[in-house]
């Protein structure tokens, strides 16, 4: 979601950005005008290089400024080249009036993370021209041919702005004058350098009517080109082109429908404005159906219709237009260019980066798992040795059987050693439990109660230490304390009795601890958990049983505090100050001295008994000035 913050940034940059690139082209034009008078001079009413390349754009009636998304990208808008998802080329050719050429190529390269590069070459070629000399006679025949080399790269220096620029190189062949020695025709030729600049925004927004949109323009010859042709300079008229497109998707992204429009202004003399709208339908990407209109800002016949079919398989795209024309000099006449794409999209190569990524990631986190394991097991390993040296046979007891375990199979042979000491160490508890069975019998001649007595000492023992095993301590006192009313005596049982008291008391320090650390960070829901989880394992501990009930209802009154500020929140969220102005009365009877609760009760129940009236002349006038 978009913030009102956010949104002023996005609109401050945009504004930033084309106050700075309008304040370049403004200035480069002033120097080209002063270098020539202060006034362009034109061989013709528009650049020579300005007839639409590419089927799919003149399917769409030339509305392609923001709608490019192919190898064509380099001609249209430099700053649509960061949407060409692969490397690939483009191919256009069309026959013109009177035998001339006209063809387009171009190489496309997408990075992802330098931006896109794109190379082109455009020719416009005339070939068998026929000349005669003053009198008529025939001189004989030549060629003409001017080409334009473009070079652009396209960059999205933020999630909403692409930028570009294509630098053009012309070079051109003209027909000369005769020799005057030898007759023979000459030729001559002629090279500038020129430059667009181009501009895309994407729409910020994610969501309903507002989203994939794109706005953007092309300002062609930015830079003009300037061709010497006997006693005059011929300088490539400046032409705006402005556009917006929105894609719809359907089928859940199956198939889309696209909308566009486009402005073309030139500065060339005698060229109106154009005007482009452009729709395509396409079905799976595969199948495209395309519809345009070309309207001229005169009154001349400078509109036409433009239809348009595309077919996408393979990593080949064939387009195919009717082009009605803007004009009687052209008239209706077929298109068709073809685009091939070479090797993966940058949206494959990034996925396949991801995945790469995530495989390191699951290789790291199993790595770690074997180390924390093997560490595991060395150390509970360690520790059992430690305990049954010492004789501490329930800590042994309990250290083995956590080491045991991590053997997920039961099998593991690495874990032969642990399994050996848990077999030495149940006998030892065997052989204790005999021994304290021994004992019990020689102190007694009631030799049949002793055993009864001694047999369910050992059921509660043995319940006793599975409890402490599986740190179950409080279940684990209550067993001991059992076996204690039939043998107050039983060192065995006082023992386990205490190690597990100790632990137990342990186990709660760490509850309360880990609740008073997050109790203090601001996580007061899951700290009451950490209170209520040590609170049964409390029970009879009458001094920590009091510490924890106390710290439970303090947190108890925190969170209904904390629930009536973030309901009333809601309220105001939904403009229910009525109901926020009560629940803030609430809150301020727990907390009577809190000035921001205070603040926000006026200003709610001051929205709720807020009434609608008209403003005075004078309150009126105040309110216009201030607001200007």
């Amino acid at each position: 979601m978009i913030t009102k913050h956010e949104n002023k940034s996005i609109m401050k940059k945009c504004s930033i950005f084309f106050i700075v690139v309008f304040g370049l082209l403004s200035t480069t034009g002033q120097m080209l005008r002063a270098q020539t008078g202060g006034a362009s001079q034109f061989g013709c009413t528009t650049d020579i290089f300005d007839f639409q390349v590419g089927a799919r754009a003149m399917a769409m009636g030339g509305a392609y400024v923001t709608a490019a998304d192919d190898p064509f990208s380099l001609y249209w808008n430099p700053a649509t080249l960061e949407n060409v998802p692969a490397m690939g080329v483009g191919f256009y050719h069309t026959n013109l009036p009177f035998g001339t050429q006209y063809d387009f190529v171009s190489f496309t390269y997408p990075t992802l993370s330098f931006g896109t590069f794109s190379a082109g070459l455009l020719r416009l070629a005339t070939g068998d021209i026929g000349l005669r000399d003053t009198d008529a006679s025939f001189l004989g025949v030549q060629d003409y041919a001017r080409n334009l080399y473009l070079v652009g790269y396209g960059k999205k220096i933020f999630s909403w702005m692409s930028v570009g620029a294509t630098m053009k190189i012309e070079y051109s062949i003209f027909p000369g004058n005769p020799d005057a020695l030898t007759g023979n025709l000459g030729s001559y030729t002629e090279s500038a350098i020129g430059a667009d600049v181009g501009l895309l925004l994407y729409s910020p927004w994610s969501s309903g009517l507002l989203r994939n949109w794109l706005l953007g323009f092309n300002y062609q010859n930015a830079i003009q080109r300037a061709i010497q042709l006997e006693d005059v300079k011929e300088y490539s008229p400046r032409n705006f082109r402005f556009g917006f497109s929105r894609k719809f998707f359907l089928s859940e992204g199956q198939n889309h429908i696209l909308f566009a429009f486009g402005l073309d202004n030139s500065d060339a003399k005698q060229v109106p404005n154009y005007i482009h709208f452009g729709g395509e339908f396409a079905f799976r990407n595969m199948i495209m159906i395309r519809l345009g209109w070309n309207k001229r800002g005169d009154s001349g016949n400078g509109y036409g219709m433009t239809y348009g079919l595309g077919v996408r398989h393979l990593g080949f795209q064939i387009d195919y237009s009717y082009w009605n024309g803007v004009d009687t000099f052209f008239g209706g006449s077929h298109r068709i260019s073809v685009a091939a794409t070479i090797g993966k999209t940058k949206e494959q190569k990034l996925a396949e980066i991801q995945a790469e990524r995530d495989r390191l990631v699951r290789e790291e986190a199993q790595r770690q798992f074997e180390e924390e394991r093997a560490n595991a097991y060395h150390t509970g390993l360690a520790r059992a040795k430690e305990y049954f040296q010492k004789g501490d046979l329930p800590r042994a007891n309990s250290a083995i059987y956590k080491v045991l375990l991590l053997d997920d199979t039961g099998e593991d042979p690495s874990f032969q050693e642990a399994r050996d000491l848990a077999a030495q160490i149940d006998a030892a508890l065997e052989e204790e439990r005999k021994k304290a069975l021994d004992d019990e019998i020689a102190r007694t001649r009631e030799e049949v109660e002793i055993r009864q007595r001694q047999r369910l000492v050992q059921e509660h023992y043995d319940k006793a230490m599975a409890f402490f095993e599986s740190e179950q301590y409080r279940e684990a006192i209550i067993e001991c304390d059992r076996a204690l009313e039939l043998d107050p005596k039983n060192s065995m049982v006082q023992k386990l009795r205490k190690m597990a008291d100790e632990d137990l008391r342990n186990k709660i320090g760490e509850m309360i601890s880990t609740a008073g650390r997050l109790d203090k960070s601001g996580r007061t829901f899951d700290a009451l958990q950490y209170y209520n989880r040590a609170l049964p394992l409390a029970r009879g501990l009458e001094e920590i049983e009091s510490f924890i009930t106390g710290r439970i209802r303090i947190l108890d009154g925190k969170l209904a505090y904390e629930n009536l500020i973030r309901r009333a929140v809601d309220y105001e969220n939904q403009n229910q100050w009525k109901e926020a102005a009560k629940l803030y009365e609430q809150a301020l009877k727990a907390n009577p001295n809190n000035k921001e609760i205070q603040k926000r009760y006026r200003e709610a129940h001051a929205r709720a008994n807020a009434k609608q009236m008209e403003m005075t002349p004078e309150v009126k006038a105040l309110y216009t000035k201030g607001y200007r």
